[in-house]
């Protein structure tokens, strides 16, 4: 005996604790089944023998939601109130909140109702107060903001409207604004309804509105606006004529003179109608669009009409007024990396090489696309500003100690990822900055490189390279860039751009898995179908993502900027931004008319000349790109 417990000394406390959490993580799986019969023997002997595991709190809410009554309300109460805030509470209060309503119970609804985001029960909530005179004012003050959507509310909130409304509390102004939420944006067959609440004066309002919501040229026939609300049929016009530009602009413009000699329209109006023709104008680089640039871009910090403004006057190469724009920015945006670095490029074209050597003296020391934009132009190292974040151990320890982070690394371990990352998240906004830094760690730590890059980011700490630009899924990524002649700085830049690693992103559009991968996109290399299961798998989707960027760099003459902008929009939109003459790259990656494609080649030629200098390559890939020329014979026919 004492040679075993000798032996058992000579173990790292570490290994005993990582075998006692293998044992459980099978036991927890193993119970999981008999969660939803929580009185059996074989589950109340699982609990007893989980103990201490992080995920016990898992078993139990599976073994209420099992069987919500009022006998084990004492038990509700216990769970909801050791969990609350964490994402173990909003299941089980739901469920337990609609049994309750269910049951007429108002006093017990009440007493636990907390506010999940479900409309249901907040109208109940409101229609249980409304049941109770101490309480009703309190709930007619709760009401608008259940009113006031785009959208048609649950049943349960037609009694609570009604009170309301009988109360007095319902004004043409609150129905107005519903129903302008309707039209702009929300489910327009709601318009009619709404319309229907109005005072007889101003029904013709909600008509004109459904008007411009189904046919924008409808603003055109002015003499439908009579004037009556000018306020708020200038808002219609507004609307309207925003809309049209996209569809008929030579209407939209003329329209629009003839509606300004009509009525007078504030400063506020203006700017938007002209902030919206410009935009439309520009993205076509219609004969107007400088006119109507110009009238939007007056300095009032619209970044938005800003870059377009620049965009439009770099697409005609005109230096001058590419300078005349930058000095004309409000200071925010002129001390920018892109005003700077454009500004340089004006100097340089405006033979001022001095001004030019010093703007890009100054950007070339920063982390950036214009940073190493401005380092290619001077042939200069790119400098990457390294900067490792130092956490003491006892920080670290301490936010992993957390029972949420127990909770979140366990379901990391098996694979749970949703379930981590909430657990993950709502961790997070109870963290001071300085825990929140810590956790980021930690989650590098973990292998977890999306929480912790996405945390890096939110807590604006940007110079710990290595850890928000992990080597991660290394040897897949390394052998597959090689077996298919990819640059591998490359496919790390693309797989950091489209999921930050996170193996099982899933993108609104059906794109999956690390490099973010269209199911079709992969059908076609493999020529047969590929599950989704295959896709989420890290390796085989990194094979797909790198033959694909083969693909496009065949395509593509091996131009790896325009093979980018191709992965992100397709091929055949690449092909129809391409100039017929050569256009300087820089140039033409800021005329893209896709602002995210735009965003993304930069992004991904940015991370890019990182994952060179990660991997030990320090070729400066801005050199050549500073002085690449587009065109549209850079594409295979």
């Amino acid at each position: 005996m004492r040679k075993l417990v000798a032996l058992l000394a000579l173990i790292p406390l570490s290994l005993l604790a990582d075998d006692k959490l293998e044992r459980q993580r099978a036991q927890f799986i193993d119970a999981e089944k008999w969660s939803y019969y929580p009185d059996s023997e074989t589950y109340l002997d699982a609990v007893k023998q989980l103990g201490d595991y992080p995920l016990l709190p898992y078993l139990q809410q599976t073994a209420l939601l099992s069987g919500l009554k009022l006998s084990r309300e004492q038990q509700i109460a216990a769970f909801l109130k050791d969990y609350a805030d964490t994402p173990l509470d909003r299941e089980v209060r739901e469920k337990w909140l609609r049994y309750l309503m269910k049951r007429n119970d108002q006093h017990r609804f009440l007493t636990y109702y907390r506010d999940t985001g479900d409309d249901t029960l907040r109208c109940t909530n409101v229609a249980y107060r409304l049941a109770q005179p101490d309480l009703r004012q309190q709930a007619f003050a709760l009401v608008p903001e259940l009113w006031l959507v785009g959208k048609s509310q649950d049943k349960a909130c037609d009694k609570v409207f009604k009170q309301w409304s009988d109360a007095g509390h319902r004004t043409a102004p609150l129905v107005l604004e519903r129903l302008v939420m309707a039209a702009d944006g929300g489910d327009h067959t709601l318009i009619p309804y709404l319309k229907s609440l109005l005072p007889a004066s101003q029904q013709y309002l909600g008509d004109l509105w459904l008007n411009a919501r189904r046919n924008p040229a409808s603003v055109a026939q002015l003499t439908k606006f009579p004037n009556k609300y000018p306020a708020e049929e200038r808002q219609v016009i507004v609307y309207s004529l925003k809309r049209l530009v996209w569809r008929d602009k030579a209407l939209a413009m003329k329209t629009w003179q003839r509606a300004a000699e009509k009525y007078s329209f504030d400063a506020v109006e203006e700017q938007d109608v002209a902030a919206g023709f410009a935009v439309a104008l520009a993205v076509e680089d219609h004969p107007q669009a400088e006119f109507w640039l110009e009238r939007a871009n007056r300095g009032d910090g619209n970044e938005d009409i800003f870059r377009w403004h620049l965009t439009h006057v770099l697409r005609h190469q005109d230096w001058q007024h590419v300078a005349d724009v930058v000095n004309s920015a409000p200071a925010a945006l002129e001390e920018d990396y892109s005003s700077r670095y454009w500004l340089a490029r004006s100097y340089e074209h405006l033979n001022d090489p001095v001004n030019a050597k010093r703007q890009y003296d100054t950007l070339s020391n920063v982390r950036h696309y214009y940073g190493f934009l401005a380092a290619g132009k001077l042939a200069k190292s790119p400098n990457l500003a390294d900067t490792p974040l130092k956490i003491s151990d006892a920080e670290l320890l301490h936010v992993e100690n957390l029972p949420a982070a127990k909770r979140a690394k366990e379901l990391l371990a098996l694979k749970r990822y949703t379930a981590a990352r909430r657990e993950w998240i709502q961790l997070q906004g109870n963290l001071t900055y300085q825990q929140g830094l810590a956790a980021a760690v930690l989650a590098d730590r973990w292998g977890w490189h999306d929480q912790a890059i996405f945390a890096f980011s939110r807590l604006g700490y940007l110079d710990d390279v290595k850890r928000r630009f992990p080597l991660a899924f290394d040897q897949p990524l390394m052998q597959s860039a090689s077996k298919h002649h990819v640059d591998p700085a490359w496919a790390f830049a693309i797989a950091r751009r489209e999921s930050s690693f996170m193996v099982d992103a899933n993108s609104g559009v059906g794109a999956k898995g690390l490099m973010q991968i269209m199911p079709r996109t992969a059908r076609d290399l493999a020529k047969k179908k590929v599950s989704n299961q295959v896709l989420f798998d890290p390796e085989k989707n990194v094979e797909y993502g790198t033959q694909y960027l083969r693909y496009l760099m065949d395509k593509m003459q091996d131009n790896p900027v325009l093979a980018t902008a191709a992965y992100n929009a397709g091929m055949s939109r690449v092909k129809r931004w391409l100039p017929k003459d050569d256009v300087p790259m820089d140039v033409w990656v800021e005329t893209i008319p896709y602002k995210e494609t735009r965003n993304y080649v930069k992004a991904v030629m940015a991370y890019k000349q990182i994952y060179k200098q990660r991997l030990g390559q320090e070729q400066n890939l801005f050199e050549d790109l500073a002085n690449m020329k587009i065109s549209a014979s850079m594409t295979a026919q």
